[in-house]
């Protein structure tokens, strides 16, 4: 099968059209590159679209939103542009035939224009420096310049050049990521250079390995990844507490998203080091937050779990968010504590008086912190069962201000 005819049948029919009018508008050389040609080459379909224009990307991607409609964001730095066309469900994203140099190891690079030659040079493995040609008569030709063909068949993963970990160490995250995803074995050279590019992983952001981080989580396998960057001691290298161990690693396999996959993975570390990684990966300020408050919870578990009324119970998780919460159902290993959670979260969370603070002024008291008190006192009665009724507590309710009244003589 010519590598037209794998394109075409790797597209949808409307994704097909789009990127035959697409091309048309650009009246210039626009290449398929990276990720999507390696899933087209290895038969999987073609779902999001990576487009390297010769010429200028954003302005191409402005006339096809004048043409068309949709959204566009674009970012000048790095001469791109995402357009999503009305009513159709994948984003286009257009980015100018670039070249890059990085001005120290680890920084982001420096970008200028170049050729389709040297966008693939700059690109991370093999397998992903490949292209193909949409325009016209060119449909479906394969630009591979660095072997990336062969290594895909051969299930290999190759850097392009001796520098790659060094000018970006991110990298390391994809190399675990794609040898677990693909099943490949990373070339010996590559691993090889590994070791050299791990103390430059101090000059790469937090927000960036976050990132990477959180991309492993997404993959079906993620232990699998981060047990590999444990290996190469990356994990390490971000930070001396940051290891993998076999209970976080089965509760990382079953994490569904970012949130859940911290709490898996940092959950039993000591406050001190969960603060300092939080600080190292600039955690979201809520994903900190509720991290704190999921390690509370550990440390409280005997606690929460010894918690014999519906009030204690209350008293004990009110201060906690109900993401924390849910976390904890799955770290927490006491049974009684467990089912205190989830009674809170299931029901006790959602009790209230029927009385609000403006009907119990109307009773006769005044606003101010004895109201708080009256309605805290409210609710724990209705969370005990001893007040079922409104009446019920309008008459709880009067004789608590009488009490009041005559403590402090008002």
């Amino acid at each position: 099968m010519s590598y037209a005819d794998r394109l075409r049948a790797a597209l949808t029919p409307i994704d097909g059209a789009v990127l035959k009018r697409l091309t048309a508008t650009a009246a210039r050389p626009i290449y398929l590159v990276g990720g999507p040609v390696r899933d087209c080459l290895v038969g999987r379909a073609v779902s999001d679209f990576d487009l390297a224009v010769d010429g200028d990307a954003i302005e191409l991607a402005r006339a096809i939103e004048r043409e068309w409609g949709g959204t566009l964001t674009t970012h000048a730095r790095f001469g791109a542009a995402k357009w999503t066309a009305p009513d159709y469900a994948c984003s286009i994203d257009l980015a100018t035939t670039r070249t890059e140099t990085y001005p120290r190891p680890g920084a982001l690079p420096e970008v200028t224009r170049g050729t389709i030659e040297t966008d693939l040079i700059r690109r991370d493995f093999t397998l992903n420096a490949l292209a193909l040609r949409l325009d016209g008569d060119h449909f479906g030709e394969l630009i591979d310049l660095h072997g990336g063909e062969r290594d895909l068949r051969a299930g290999r993963l190759r850097v392009l050049h001796p520098r790659s970990f060094l000018d970006d160490p991110t990298r390391l995250f994809r190399a675990a990521r794609f040898e677990q995803r693909f099943g490949f074995t990373i070339e010996a050279e590559t691993l090889n250079r590994m070791p050299a590019a791990l103390p430059v992983i101090d000059q790469v952001s937090g927000d960036r390995l976050r990132h990477e981080l959180e991309l492993i989580f997404q993959e079906a396998q993620p232990v699998r990844s981060v047990r590999r960057l444990d290996e190469w001691g990356v994990l390490r290298q971000i930070d001396p507490a940051l290891r993998i161990n076999d209970r976080s690693a089965q509760r990382l396999a079953s994490a569904s998203e970012s949130f859940s996959g911290w709490a898996a993975w940092l959950a039993d570390l000591p406050l001190a080091d969960l603060r300092r990684i939080v600080v190292r990966l600039n955690l979201r300020r809520e994903d900190a937050i509720d991290l704190e408050q999921l390690a509370g919870l550990v440390d409280a578990a005997e606690a929460i779990g010894l918690a014999a009324t519906r009030r204690a119970v209350y008293h004990q998780l009110a201060p906690y968010h109900d993401r924390a919460l849910r976390a904890a159902l799955n770290i927490i290993e006491s049974d009684r504590a467990r089912i205190n959670i989830e009674l809170y979260l299931n029901e006790l969370r959602e009790v209230r008086p029927e009385l609000n603070g403006a009907q119990l002024q109307v009773l006769g008291q005044p606003p101010g912190p004895a109201l708080g008190r009256l309605l805290m006192d409210l609710r724990d009665a209705r969370l005990d069962g001893t007040l079922a009724t409104r009446p019920a507590e309008e008459n709880y309710a009067r004789q608590w201000i009488a009490r009041e009244a005559e403590t402090h003589g008002t």
